[in-house]
């Protein structure tokens, strides 16, 4: 009988042995997966603030990011001539501009054209990076109406909220926009000088001729200066295609080009 007693007591400890480590796992369990679900409310909130502009990581950010290459294309207009990916948010051409300015760590930034600010966008977050350089974006906003004076241009830089529109990545306060003809700003600010000169402006002849002579002195030694649609032949809007007129002329001992996609293509020259 007392043998009965004492298997029944040990049987009964072990029971409640093996209840209580069941408890401990559920618990366990419970508090690791509520950890896991905070965890990622949390990294979801930070990825937020980041690309809202209202938190800057102490690591730097870098434009692999798929949410900030997504708003980059979608938001700003990255389009084909550009070499993008619109399903995999490949920034294509977008990638070779902020990685020179990334590396260069330029105070002066210009860019002559865009229709939505998709390289102007890329480049001003390429300064937000580094944590330097500004960008004075210069666009006339001639549209549709206008078909003998624009390329491609849709009247937007006219109509838009350019801070609100640069705002959208956090960027408004690393460029400038001017709404005005690059002969005019020029003109308007003589005595500016640049590390990085992009132009994607007036695509004909003359037009683009008249940009490289404006701004090539007033790039700096060392800096670069890079042409959209050196490759690109015939017509767009009732205009010619120049700037491969251009980048057929002038020296090119230390040029790159990517001579891709065929019909855009983007010359680049450093001036030594």
């Amino acid at each position: 009988m007392a043998a009965e007693i004492c298997l029944s007591t040990e049987s009964n400890f072990m029971n409640n042995n093996v209840l209580m480590r069941y408890l401990d796992a559920v618990k366990w369990f419970g508090l690791r997966k509520f950890f896991w679900i905070i965890r990622l409310q949390i990294i979801e909130l930070k990825e937020l603030l980041i690309n809202s502009g209202l938190l800057y990581p102490s690591y730097q950010q870098s434009l692999m990011k798929r949410s900030m290459s997504r708003a980059l294309i979608e938001l700003y207009n990255g389009d084909d001539g550009h070499q993008v990916n619109h399903t995999q948010f490949f920034l294509g051409f977008g990638l070779i501009h902020y990685a020179f300015v990334r590396n260069l760590k330029p105070e002066n930034i210009l860019v002559i054209g865009s229709r939505k600010g998709y390289i102007p966008a890329t480049l001003a977050r390429a300064c937000k990076d580094n944590r330097k350089g500004h960008i004075d974006f210069v666009d006339a906003g001639y549209g549709q109406d206008e078909p003998s004076k624009h390329w491609s241009g849709i009247g937007f830089w006219k109509k838009e909220n350019i801070k609100k529109h640069f705002s959208r990545i956090g960027v408004q306060h690393y460029i400038t926009t001017h709404v005005m003809r690059s002969a005019v700003y020029a003109k308007k600010f003589p005595k500016k000088r640049y590390q990085y000169i992009y132009i994607d402006g007036d695509h004909s002849y003359r037009g683009v001729k008249d940009d490289w002579r404006l701004f090539w002195p007033k790039l700096d030694r060392g800096g670069f200066i890079s042409f959209h649609d050196v490759v690109a032949r015939g017509y767009l809007d009732k205009g010619l295609f120049g700037v491969w007129r251009l980048w057929k002329e002038i020296d090119k001992k230390h040029a790159i080009i990517f001579p891709f996609p065929k019909e855009s293509g983007l010359g680049i020259i450093q001036k030594i």
